[in-house]
């Protein structure tokens, strides 16, 4: 049997034919893509075209996470140059080529060009607009009203301690545009409170103190806080991973 099928078939027990199932995956646009990320695009990819052979109302959803922090340079760009975007926000950063909107669709458009090529065709949206639109809201509040019971997740699951003071979420300094620098302290309902100082990768933080609204934009949940999150936001039911996520 297609190994697609029987994963069809194992969905099939779970969901009413008819019912619209979404199917997504995603990828960050830091750099030129890796050949093995057209895994997850055919799996998806796939499995989604057998759900629609099934009469199953399955829609291919695909994620350009543009709302990352650059914490890396890219081979073939100079570090010298480069080093001064570290801790932005990819969206933020601009193209390689001084002609794509930015450094994450510089990456993102040949990433494109090559699933259309091999024949996939899902609906693509930016992780900076879902954040703008407001649709992430609820999560990163109900995220930051359960930072505890996060904080503790982290240390039985993964043996990550985190401090008492730690929020589930990276604000945007409103003096550098940083998001990669930014360390959260104290949440009042309505702000956000952080100070911009250092992040992976060797990225300098400015400095700055302040308080923000992390919503619509203002700040972004981390990746397994955020990954969840999508799930409920996106009303997603199938997504495959491998055991270093799940």
């Amino acid at each position: 049997m297609f190994w697609a099928d029987r994963v069809v078939d194992d969905i099939a027990k779970k969901a009413k034919p008819g019912a619209k199932l979404v199917v997504r995956d995603e990828k960050t646009a830091s750099g030129r893509v890796h050949i093995g990320s057209m895994r997850g695009v055919a799996i998806h990819g796939v499995v989604s075209h057998v759900l629609n052979e099934r009469g199953f109302n399955a829609e291919y959803l695909y994620e350009i996470n543009d709302f990352d922090p650059m914490d890396g340079i890219p081979a073939e760009l100079p570090a010298a140059e480069w080093e001064q975007y570290l801790g932005l926000p990819l969206c933020s950063v601009p193209s390689p080529d001084g002609k794509a909107k930015n450094f994450a669709e510089y990456y993102a458009t040949e990433f494109e060009g090559v699933i259309k090529e091999a024949g996939f065709e899902p609906k693509y949206y930016r992780a900076s607009e879902l954040y703008a639109s407001g649709k992430m809201n609820n999560a990163i509040r109900t995220a930051l009203k359960n930072a505890s019971e996060i904080r503790r997740i982290y240390r039985e699951v993964s043996g990550s301690k985190k401090d008492d003071t730690w929020l589930p979420v990276s604000m945007v300094c409103e003096k550098c545009g940083k998001i990669g620098t930014t360390q959260a302290h104290g949440y009042d309902g309505e702000k956000v409170y952080y100070k911009c100082i250092a992040g992976a990768g060797g990225a300098k933080g400015c400095g700055h103190e302040g308080g923000a609204s992390p919503f619509n934009g203002g700040g972004k949940l981390p990746w397994k806080v955020e990954w969840p999150a999508k799930w409920e936001v996106l009303n997603v039911a199938i997504e495959g991973a491998g055991k270093d996520h799940s």
